[in-house]
């Protein structure tokens, strides 16, 4: 059964990342086996996702009528405590030299350092939305803008991708988000997106 193949391979997931934390203990755990022990990690954290979604889909089904019906609101944000930052950008952050300080005279204050690489990160520009957004970030904006409809999500994401630049793109918000939206999206939600659809045309 595809429910039982999927438990056997998160299984075999959680093996996996055992099996490499026992070699990073003992120091054997090359960086092939790095890269190898992230992929995996990443697909049990994409598992747990959507098992999460589906799992609150389930409980929203399964609640009892009440006599007066109440609008059902399922909490897809994504953890904000979990900030998901590529392997090969992290390496290059470290790999390049730092610039050198400016020379001050005696009454200047040192420049104010700059936030952790993920912070840094975290509001660099983007080249593809698709990936910079995020399994959890997906299904928050998929149920907050776009009512759950995947094909007008997909759609969407794709256009802006293509847009020509940031002020095409915002049209596109415009239209296919909030003109097609059947209640005003919240403000949270909607800042993020924005705040993606932004670094999408930086530089």
């Amino acid at each position: 059964m595809p429910q039982s193949k999927g438990y056997e391979r998160m299984n075999e997931l959680v093996a996996s990342l055992q099996r490499a934390l026992l070699e990073l203990e003992a120091g054997r755990l090359d960086l092939a086996g790095l890269d190898h022990c992230t992929d995996e990690a990443r697909a049990l954290y994409e598992r747990l996702v959507v098992l999460r979604h589906k799992a609150r889909e389930a409980a929203a089904q399964v609640t009892p009528a009440r006599s007066e019906p109440e609008a059902m609101r399922l909490d897809t944000r994504p953890d904000v405590s979990l900030r998901q930052t590529s392997l090969i950008d992290a390496i290059a952050e470290v790999d390049s030299p730092a610039p050198p300080e400016p020379a001050r005279t005696p009454k200047e204050k040192p420049a104010k350092k700059q936030g952790s690489l993920a912070e840094r990160l975290e509001h660099a520009p983007v080249t593809d939305l698709q990936k910079a957004i995020t399994l959890s970030q997906k299904f928050w904006f998929m149920a907050e803008l776009f009512g759950g409809q995947k094909e007008r999500y997909d759609r969407t994401i794709t256009a802006i991708n293509n847009a020509a630049d940031l002020a095409a793109a915002q049209s596109i918000v415009q239209r296919e988000v909030l003109e097609a939206a059947p209640k005003p999206p919240g403000e949270e939600v909607l800042g993020s997106f924005n705040e993606l659809v932004e670094r999408r045309f930086q530089g």
